[in-house]
């Protein structure tokens, strides 16, 4: 799931100083006070609070036709997709949501937010972007008259821009806090199983758990033009589950950045006031829904015989769909799940699964997937926007290392023998072991799964013989290694 790392204490402190009163945001997080109105145009910035345990921020947006007119409908407010539902695959349309959000959500104002229930999710997603669109159980007008103001969606440039970043983390509770910062496109973010498509980064700093789907907001007029998902991480395993990365690259080596995702999509989406999904100009709809029973392998490899011949892997996708057929490809680039090039006809959903090799070369591939109702179903630009895509990386081929195992003697002259994995090469070790006239190496029964990575042997077991097998991700084994080990000399 998107994961968000802590707000430095620095930040905190300095969040209490005078620089606070400023009307520029500084460059390391602030709180925005608003007990004289000061910041009255952020009072539509609310904490979200579900009633599935999750918090967030959300934005209320201003839904009038541009300029603002007297047309007035539901209150709508933007947030992230994994704040209503995390299942890779799923696309909410117009169903039941319950919670709440409370505005004027200022570190003065405590005693002055003002809290309106959700009604229903017009539309909320995980697959390809990661956005949600709510609906409050009240007019815009009713949310207006109690002073909360609402903020105009922008369209998302192509280029950096300057932005501010406004959110809480949910371990303090006590009032949004805002940072400015520099905006750029990317290509994608993956946090295996989500790949999230035609993104944004930005650098700005406090961003922490708690603030998924805080507004990306441009300075010079105001607009929210993307809202937060999530933070790269420097974790020793990028790209996989709490650990996103931004073009499929880790961040080990630079600064963390947050991900977030744009509006476009969601701009014309309204008439009057009103939400209208249907309308030519939104690009939420068609939607599809998959369930994935068995997804692929987030880390494959290339297998090869005794007889050097190499075989890559199957896509091996189980699935099932709310549409009677569907259309894939297979890409390296997931960009062009988004373009018509390459999609297969369509095919009867729940006949086979898609088991298309992965590769051949060694490297990210991706899977991109579209439901169709028809069989002349064209994959149309929205249809494509809300493509499944499934990502996998692909190792070439090796040769199981030879097993890493060392032992030392003990005082009391027992021996601590330890097994030393090194993934994804070696992820497993298979071991049988006993007296050295009783144990053969050579005979491949009597192997156990190693669950551990060392164990300590007495001196009254010794002599011993241990035979180990390593095995790889794809169940390659090693040459079994034979250690055969005396007791100390006395």
């Amino acid at each position: 799931m998107p994961s968000l790392s802590p707000w430095s204490l620095a930040a905190l402190l300095g969040a209490l100083a005078p620089a606070a009163l400023m009307a520029e945001p500084a460059s390391t997080p602030s709180p925005v006070l608003n007990a004289q109105a000061q910041h009255a145009h952020w009072s539509g910035i609310g904490r979200l609070t579900m009633d599935n345990g999750r918090l967030c921020i959300a934005t209320l947006i201003d839904s009038r036709d541009n300029p603002p007119t007297t047309d007035s409908g539901p209150a709508y407010i933007l947030t992230s997709g994994h704040c209503v539902d995390t299942r890779n695959g799923r696309i909410g349309q117009d169903q039941p949501t319950h919670g709440s959000i409370a505005f004027n959500y200022f570190i003065d104002t405590q005693e002055q937010r003002k809290t309106f229930a959700l009604k229903r999710s017009l539309w909320n997603s995980m697959q390809g972007t990661d956005l949600a669109l709510l609906e409050l159980d009240a007019t815009l007008d009713e949310v207006m008259s109690q002073g909360i103001m609402p903020l105009r969606m922008g369209s998302n440039p192509a280029k950096e821009k300057p932005v501010v970043v406004i959110g809480e983390p949910s371990s303090i509770g006590k009032g949004l806090r805002v940072a400015s910062c520099t905006e750029h496109p990317a290509d994608f973010a993956l946090e295996h199983p989500w790949v999230w498509r035609n993104i944004r980064v930005n650098d700005c700093p406090g961003v922490s758990a708690g603030a998924s789907g805080s507004p990306v907001i441009t300075p010079d007029d105001q607009q929210v033009i993307a809202v937060i998902n999530s933070v790269t991480s420097d974790a020793s395993a990028p790209c996989a589950t709490n650990s996103p990365c931004v073009n499929a690259q880790g961040s080990q080596d630079a600064p963390p950045r947050n991900i977030a995702m744009p509006l476009n999509r969601v701009l014309g989406c309204f008439k009057q006031g009103v939400a209208d999904l249907a309308l030519d100009s939104c690009q939420l709809l068609p939607g599809f829904s998959a369930t994935v029973t068995k997804r692929p392998r987030f880390l494959e490899k290339i297998a090869s015989d005794e007889q050097g011949q190499y075989t890559p892997p199957g896509w091996n996708l189980h699935f099932t769909l709310d549409t009677p057929r569907y259309r894939f490809k297979t890409t390296t680039d997931p960009l062009a799940c988004e373009e018509p090039t390459g999609y297969s006809g369509t095919i009867a959903a729940g006949e086979v699964p898609i088991d298309a090799p992965v590769g051949p070369e060694p490297g990210w591939h991706f899977l991109c997937l579209i439901g169709v109702n028809t069989p002349e179903q064209a994959p149309s630009v929205a249809l494509m926007a809300n493509s499944l895509t499934l990502a996998t990386e692909l190792l070439p081929a090796k040769d199981v290392p030879f097993p890493d195992v060392t032992y030392a003697y003990q005082d009391n002259g027992g021996v601590r023998v330890t097994w030393t994995r090194h993934p994804p090469d070696v992820v497993h070790y298979r071991v049988k072991q006993g007296p050295a006239a009783k144990i053969d190496c050579d005979d491949p029964k009597g192997f156990g799964l190693l669950r551990h990575t060392h164990f300590t042997f007495e001196a009254s077991k010794l002599p011993l013989k241990i035979c180990t097998r390593g095995e790889d991700i794809i169940r390659q084994q090693s040459a079994v290694r034979t250690d055969v080990i005396a007791p100390v000399a006395r």
